[in-house]
């Protein structure tokens, strides 16, 4: 299907509401992996290595940004946002097959690769929420998208917990599949909504362009404010490593003695991720009224609070209280931040500037979760979350001299 951009604008409610499912099918789809993801390479490769961990999520959080960096500026150039969307999320979909498929550890970097690279969806689809949203719905619209994208993640995390403790031991006793097998079926299985969600945009969505013509990427947008605010950006991604150390270090004081040991692991998960799901669409509407960098600090200031808690005051329930605190972080600062992004940029190279942003911080994320990984495992699972602290403190006392736009 070969949609030519239309100068008409779509119904913002039907292009937030498709985009919406599709988020929800695909994060369902993921969110089965990721939530069992930490004990699914512990399995695979026979013992727990943090810095292992730490490389290869670190290469998917970088091959992510590099994805979205890139189709965010060809978007712009050829002027497609759709193929770039529903693409994405058929790569994704089959990186669950391939993960599933993997015979070593070895092949896990590749099939993380592809998964990542199905990010290319990321900045064109940002683009067209932004084209379709205006000033005052901007935020919420991101919100709303946020909050449905961990809606998905946690019915993923449900189906994992179910599929552990009353699937797994049904294929163990029928078929004597080992633990490593049935999460590798699981695996493939997750696979399916993913692909409604791609054939959903592929049906529904038109390809749309708020300022058609052809446009070229120039260094003159970057302006002061949007220069700066990726800069701090940058600092706070090098503290935003993966949530798999978060989780990690969760199940060290989590302990269910009635529940599979590797669902420790995705409890934690699913608390975080829950979170954000309730708290991503009200934060996002506090954007639209209070403004993006208000919002933003209000999300540096949860994750800061959660290193606070990790590292000075472990047990039980302040751990508990750590991982909702990083859920608001997300719900807070990841809408709020791509709505600041799309305004401070020109309007009709919003999916390259996205991208550039996307890339940026990418190469942030890289180095924060393998310096976690290498921090954890020569020092303490403590030490990656004060230096975590340090950085987004740093990232705090910037943002005030960041400016926003009064329209766009």
């Amino acid at each position: 299907m070969t949609d030519e951009p239309s100068s008409k604008p779509p119904s913002e409610g039907s292009v937030v509401a498709t985009f919406g499912s599709a988020s929800f099918l695909n994060d369902m789809g993921s969110d089965i992996v990721y939530s069992i993801w930490p004990s699914f390479v512990y399995l695979l490769i026979g013992f727990e290595n943090p810095f292992f961990l730490g490389v290869i999520d670190g290469l998917g959080n970088w091959i992510v940004n590099i994805s979205k960096g890139a189709s965010g500026l060809i978007s712009d150039k050829i002027q497609k946002r759709k193929v770039f969307i529903w693409t994405g999320y058929l790569a994704g979909a089959s990186s669950r097959i391939f993960y599933g498929l993997a015979p070593t550890w070895e092949w896990l970097a590749p099939a993380r690769i592809l998964d990542r690279a199905g990010k290319i969806r990321g900045s064109p689809r940002d683009a067209l929420i932004a084209d379709v949203s205006s000033m005052e719905t901007r935020g919420r619209n991101f919100g709303i998208l946020r909050a449905l994208d961990n809606l998905g993640a946690v019915t993923g995390i449900m189906i994992t917990i179910a599929f552990v403790t009353f699937v797994m031991p049904l294929l163990g006793s029928l078929y004597g599949f080992t633990e490593l097998m049935s999460i590798r079926f699981l695996f493939m299985a997750a696979a399916i909504p993913t692909i409604i969600g791609s054939l959903l945009v592929l049906v529904k969505i038109k390809d749309y362009r708020k300022k058609p013509g052809k446009p070229v990427f120039s260094l003159d947008g970057f302006n002061r404010s949007l220069s700066l605010f990726i800069v701090i950006s940058f600092l706070f991604s090098s503290a935003f490593f993966s949530y798999s150390f978060i989780v990690l270090y969760a199940s060290l004081f989590f302990t269910f003695p009635v529940i599979n040991p590797l669902l420790n692991v995705t409890i934690g998960y699913l608390i975080f991720t829950l979170a954000a799901a309730l708290l991503s669409a009200p934060l996002g509407n506090l954007s639209d009224r209070i403004g993006r960098r208000g919002t933003i600090l209000v999300g540096y200031g949860f994750f800061a609070l959660m290193c606070l808690l990790f590292v000075f005051v472990p047990n039980v329930w302040t751990i508990l209280l750590a991982l909702i605190c990083y859920g608001a972080s997300i719900g807070a600062a990841v809408p709020a931040q791509k709505s600041l992004v799309a305004e401070l940029a020109p309007t009709d190279l919003r999916a390259s500037f996205l991208g550039v942003y996307q890339l940026v911080t990418g190469f942030a994320a890289l180095f924060a979760s393998v310096l976690a990984g290498f921090l954890w495992f020569l020092f303490l699972p403590q030490t990656p979350f004060l230096v975590a602290l340090s950085l987004t403190v740093v990232a705090a006392l910037l943002l005030p001299f960041v400016k926003e736009k009064s329209s766009t």
